[in-house]
């Protein structure tokens, strides 16, 4: 007969089992409510649901311990090492280009804090909310998205305009910068002034450095193609005709490349440099729309795809209303909400 003593004993070993259950990855996927996009990579939304969860636990944390405590967790519920890293540097940037949290600076460490409430009203029955959830908690999202959405604003609050929320077009502060004023002009203005200052303030370029988006938008099936590698593809050439075009130069090394605009006329090339990446996105689309051959993008069945790399401002948008598609430069995306980003591109243009 089995004493009280033995009985009590098995029954704290019968617990302790319980307590100490082995977790597979996937077991703890499911408990965490991870979600996994088609390559493997957890899910934009999963993502963005744990870093605000840590922002919103920790009160400020520093953004490394924020990273690193998404990638053990997600790395333990079976994810490849080289997707987490990827996909939660690519969240937490996102939730900070879109306003969903705040990067501070506290103790002189880079830290997170959640913003202020804001609701973005998309479309009807479609609001973005960013920031802390004061009082009623928004509707189970709408897509696996980086942004919370709801069907229904909350009672207690008011939603600004998807457009008032974007702001005046991204080209303007490159504009502001080169003439030294307020920025107002339409592209056709940016485009001008670009190219005046390419003939006024342009460099020599040895013409065997350049290369240059010479083939219209729509060439090579879409194919925008690539200027960093041995051999240039795409839309990409190492040799261009007269005119204006947009391209770049080899920097320091041969993984470094400035964007500029070039100018060619018979054997003389002359290159203007770009502040940055996003004012040679703009160059590009201003370019395209002064020469009349605007550059190419398709919404076909809630994927909108485009052919070229687009503006900080684009990704900014589409950060708060899309997804990142299965393909490269794809979203995801409702109807509502492509209809709101069309206006609102349309305008911007």
């Amino acid at each position: 007969m089995m004493s009280a003593f033995a009985a009590c004993s098995n029954k704290q070993r019968s617990l302790a089992a319980a307590m100490l259950e082995t977790l597979t990855p996937d077991t703890l996927r499911s408990r965490l409510r991870f979600s996994s996009d088609p390559d493997g990579s957890p899910s934009v939304g999963s993502v963005a649901d744990a870093a605000r969860a840590c922002v919103r636990a920790w009160r400020s944390p520093a953004r490394a311990r924020v990273t690193a405590y998404l990638h053990r967790q997600f790395i333990a519920a079976g994810f490849a090492e080289h997707l987490v890293r990827a996909r939660v540097g690519d969240v937490v940037d996102a939730l900070i280009d879109v306003g969903d949290v705040t990067p501070v600076r506290l103790s002189g460490k880079a830290s997170l804090v959640l913003s202020r409430p804001r609701w973005i009203a998309v479309a009807p029955e479609d609001y973005a909310f960013l920031g802390k959830a004061d009082g009623e908690t928004p509707v189970a999202g709408i897509m696996d998205g980086y942004v919370r959405r709801s069907t229904a604003l909350a009672g207690y609050a008011s939603a600004e305009d998807f457009v008032s929320f974007m702001g005046a077009s991204g080209y303007r502060r490159h504009l502001a910068r080169r003439t030294r004023g307020s920025g107002d002009g339409v592209l056709g203005d940016f485009w001008a002034t670009l190219t005046s200052s390419l003939r006024h303030d342009g460099l020599p370029l040895d013409a065997a450095q350049m290369r240059a988006v010479v083939d219209p938008p729509g060439a090579h099936d879409g194919y925008f193609g690539q200027h960093n590698q041995p051999t240039v593809s795409g839309r990409w050439k190492v040799n261009a005709p007269d005119g204006i075009w947009c391209g770049v130069r080899p920097g320091r090394n041969h993984n470094e490349w400035h964007p500029i605009l070039i100018g060619v006329s018979g054997s003389e090339v002359q290159s203007l440099d770009l502040f940055d990446w996003d004012e040679w996105t703009w160059a590009l689309l201003a370019r395209g729309a002064a020469l009349g051959a605007p550059e190419r993008s398709e919404w076909k069945s809630g994927t909108l795809s485009f052919q070229y790399p687009i503006p900080a401002q684009y990704l900014r948008a589409l950060r708060l209303i899309a997804r990142p598609g299965d393909k490269r430069w794809t979203w995801t995306i409702n109807d509502g909400a492509h209809a709101a980003f069309s206006r609102w591109r349309e305008a911007a243009l």
